[in-house]
């Protein structure tokens, strides 16, 4: 499921449910998304208003990046989610022999280290 691609309230209701994701990571990255966005909204709100000219083209360029950020965060939602879902995944791998116990520390420490990396973005 796209997390990002949900309405607001069943976004809010997927993270009220027993579903581990998403979980802050995503809610992080959410957060994140509606920041970039007030902060592109008042540029938007400034551009173009004749006593604000001074910081027009300040403001342009405060706009696009804030617009790339908000799409960077909201990539994170469902990344953040994917990467958490891996480590579950490798809690699942069968722990039977030593050779399976040795794969699957291998995975978890792999899927730890990339979940890690999302937040750290």
């Amino acid at each position: 499921m796209e997390l990002k691609a949900l309405s607001v309230e069943a976004f809010i209701n997927e993270t009220g449910s027993d579903s581990p994701a998403p979980g802050g990571g995503s809610i992080a990255a959410l957060n994140g998304a509606t920041g970039a966005a007030l902060i592109e909204m008042v540029a938007a709100l400034t551009i173009g208003k004749e006593k604000y000219a001074a910081v027009e083209a300040e403001m342009k360029d405060i706009q696009v990046k804030a617009h790339e950020m908000k799409a960077r965060f909201l990539a994170y939602i469902d990344e953040d989610s994917a990467a958490f879902n891996k480590i579950m995944a490798a809690f699942k791998l069968p722990k039977e022999t030593d050779e399976d116990k040795k794969a699957r520390s291998a995975a978890i420490q792999e899927a730890t280290k990339g979940a890690a990396l999302v937040p750290y973005h």
